[in-house]
């Protein structure tokens, strides 16, 4: 089989009513060197038949894998490790890529001069809403590729795409904390921005649905939501220095956050994270009222069940 220059990739939790915008925009491509890498992430709503079924149909490589539900990061990092392309797109189970989007980002990685490639991890277009062919956001600033790498990652707004490089991107895999299903993206992209630039144009590549209720942003509190949001806390802690000017709120977070996550995060991850003097010491102070708000609250969810 004729390797594929660019893989494409999804994840899929529960997208049966959704998966079909995938299955036809992919099959809408105008470029046709590609595959299709698809990771059920443990669903329980009958997808399965759909996806071997778009299976059957496609005219391009299409490879599927099963897992018991870990999240979309233990997901991609599954799906990673059977892409073949030089390089490698994101398309979320709910979303449309556009007909000449992937053949306009190749084109822009044939543009880099061959010398300035391996400066490179990725190329990255806009997206737009259902509701219009709008850019989701402002404009790049007309000189965003001349700038700092980290500057230029921090001053862009709204949804993007990106075809990014394999060979640099599988150096880089997402953490799977134990109890955690959900973990930000920035925790690869940002290291991923420090140490290789991005090349920028505002055309819309890829439609993003909004509006559509629960989504990985925007979820239900929960036990499980909390221990995301606590280990998304405890990360942010490790890497003080990234996150300096939210520094304090997000200790006082964790440490309150803590005591409410699912036991099987709190046996892996000890309440004391190691960082800096100061810090291990403002949390050992925020112990015990982390303690004593811990148990009202726990008495109050117990005599409401």
């Amino acid at each position: 089989m004729k390797q594929p220059l660019v893989s494409i990739f999804t994840c899929v939790y529960n997208r049966k009513d959704k998966i079909h915008r995938v299955f036809e925009s992919v099959a809408a491509l105008s470029y046709k060197n590609i595959e299709h890498v698809i990771v059920d992430d443990g669903s329980t709503d009958g997808v399965m038949p759909l996806l071997m079924e778009y299976k059957e149909k496609a005219s391009y490589p299409v490879l599927i894998f099963q897992k018991e539900n870990g999240g979309k990061h233990t997901a991609t990092n599954l799906a990673w490790d059977n892409c073949h392309g030089e390089y490698i797109i994101q398309l979320d189970s709910d979303d449309m890529l556009l007909p000449q989007s992937i053949e306009h980002l190749v084109e822009l990685w044939n543009q880099i001069p061959e010398d300035k490639k391996n400066e490179y991890w990725c190329v990255q277009g806009r997206c737009c809403t259902q509701f219009s062919d709008e850019i989701i956001g402002p404009p790049n600033p007309e000189n965003i590729n001349e700038m700092d790498s980290t500057e230029a990652s921090r001053i862009t707004e709204g949804e993007r795409v990106g075809l990014m490089k394999a060979s640099i991107l599988k150096n880089y895999r997402y953490p799977e904390p134990k109890g955690v299903k959900f973990v930000k993206e920035a925790v690869l992209w940002n290291p991923l921005n420090r140490e290789y630039k991005t090349w920028y144009t505002d055309e819309v590549m890829r439609r993003y649905f909004v509006d559509e209720g629960e989504n990985l942003s925007r979820q239900k509190l929960s036990r499980q939501t909390i221990t995301n949001k606590a280990w998304s806390c405890a990360y942010q802690i490790s890497v003080m220095k990234e996150y300096k000017t939210k520094g304090f709120k997000v200790l006082v977070a964790y440490c309150f956050l803590y005591f409410h996550t699912k036991s099987l995060f709190r046996k892996n991850t000890p309440y004391l994270i190691e960082s800096d003097s100061k810090t291990e010491l403002l949390q050992i102070l925020l112990l015990i009222p982390a303690l004593l708000a811990y148990f009202p609250i726990e008495i109050l969810l117990i005599s409401t069940l």
